[in-house]
């Protein structure tokens, strides 16, 4: 297993961490925005339910993707 570079031993994983929390929060923003449009074009009659569904499904699975690489993140630094 190669080792790690140099020029990444600089970097702190406080960083590291820091940077998947803001993703996570980007991650939520978007699905929030993309729940929000799907149920205002379902409220137009131009979406069902499968799609909203779908729209939902993939936010989930985004914010929670990244959340749970936090979580591994920051338990790993503050064991």
């Amino acid at each position: 297993m190669p080792s790690e570079p140099s020029w990444s031993k600089k970097i702190s994983s406080t960083t590291v961490c820091a940077w998947f929390y803001a993703i996570a929060i980007v991650n939520l923003l978007f699905g929030t925005a993309g729940i929000v449009a799907a149920l205002y074009l379902m409220s137009k009659g131009k979406y069902d339910m499968l799609q909203l569904f779908t729209v939902v499904l993939a936010a989930f699975i985004g914010f929670a993707n990244s959340w749970a690489f936090f979580l591994v993140c920051n338990r790993g630094i503050n064991a």
